[in-house]
């Protein structure tokens, strides 16, 4: 059995060929690099500080953001990096990849983000940067364990952003690749501003945090280009 991508003639119209799929996962690593080494030098620094001065006029004025509706959206992009959310949303994500012939891209999903999870909560530990305290910003839900990186954002760039990945590397031009790329672009964006909004973050935990995941899900696209190009020339 094939992947749908290896068969042209399988009646899945949506992908393009293997060897546009490869093409593409080399420009998207450039892009990941390009992007990643804007966050190096102040994630860096911040993980030696309990949080900075800019992290606090920062984090105050996204909190008095009172736009209608925007705590609610708020709230709601939290919970999806929240309890059983994550793991539901990568075992289903991953088994309709894999039962729908897309073993590899199903298989590369779920046991990257899983490591990741397992990995960024060992640098939590690690690390151990205190929570932000309501003594300087309206802390909406208190946490207990440690602060950098934000878990939500290590998860949302690992899953989301490796649904992306998935979404420029396999998809036709058409609606649904750019439906795609807006929805979980803008999911990666806003969990950084939901995370510092709810006063579970400083914005320098949401950097930090990005940066890790964006280190993990280059390794994912790696692992994935490779694995590719072996079944695209056996």
């Amino acid at each position: 059995m094939t992947d749908a991508t290896e068969n042209p003639s399988s009646g899945t119209e949506m992908t393009v060929t293997p060897w546009r799929a490869v093409v593409r996962a080399r420009w998207a690593e450039i892009v990941f690099i390009s992007g990643l080494s804007v966050y190096a030098v102040m994630a860096v620094l911040a993980h030696r500080y309990a949080y900075f001065d800019w992290d606090v006029a920062f984090a105050t004025r996204i909190q008095s953001v009172n736009l209608p509706g925007f705590s609610t959206l708020m709230i709601w992009v939290s919970l999806l990096g929240s309890g059983w959310v994550p793991p539901a949303l990568v075992g289903g994500a991953s088994l309709t990849m894999i039962l729908g012939r897309f073993r590899l891209e199903g298989t590369v999903c779920m046991i990257g983000v899983g490591l990741g999870a397992g990995l960024n909560r060992l640098l939590k530990d690690i690390i151990g940067r205190p929570r932000p305290i309501d003594t300087l910003v309206n802390v909406m839900i208190p946490y207990n364990h440690e602060s950098f990186p934000s878990g939500h954002v290590v998860f949302f760039v690992e899953y989301f952003g490796f649904l992306f990945f998935l979404a420029y590397v396999l998809l036709r031009r058409g609606r649904l690749r750019r439906g795609s790329f807006i929805l979980l672009g803008l999911l990666i964006v806003l969990v950084g501003v939901s995370r510092v909004y709810m006063g579970a973050h400083w914005p320098s935990d949401v950097i930090g945090a990005y940066l890790a995941g964006g280190i993990w899900l280059m390794l994912m696209i790696e692992i994935y280009r490779r694995l590719k190009a072996r079944q695209t020339n056996p």
